[in-house]
């Protein structure tokens, strides 16, 4: 995904590649949806945050789209995962946003230093 996004900016350019890509991405999940006879609506008594995973999946794309013509689709698709990694372990450990608490164990750490440690065996 991250190498053809990247060839798609390389001829439009990142805005528009954005773009293109959500478009398309919008189109294929309409046409899921009704090949699964299901509707499509939306409950207007959810909290405003759930619905900002919007924004945070377009940035991912063009922070992605940008970094991949940089540091190659490997390191990214790495950095990417400790990332997420990182963050769902910070959220899981708070409960945040309202995820189950989960206690932070020294598996857990030694895990990330393991990601960590791989990471920059790949950036060497």
């Amino acid at each position: 995904m991250n190498i053809f996004n990247g060839q798609l900016s390389a001829h439009c350019g990142v805005y528009l590649a954005t773009v293109i890509i959500h478009l398309i991405g919008l189109i294929t999940f309409t046409l899921i949806m009704f090949l699964k006879k299901q509707e499509i609506s939306f409950k207007h008594h959810l909290p405003f945050i759930l619905y900002t995973g919007g924004v945070i999946g377009v940035l991912t794309v063009i922070f992605n789209i940008i970094a991949v013509n940089n540091i190659g689709a490997a390191l990214l698709t790495a950095l990417g995962l400790l990332g997420q990694m990182i963050i769902s372990i910070i959220l899981e450990s708070k409960g945040w946003l309202g995820s189950l608490k989960r206690k932070l164990t020294p598996l857990k750490w030694l895990s990330l230093i393991i990601v960590t440690i791989g990471i920059g065996v790949m950036v060497k």
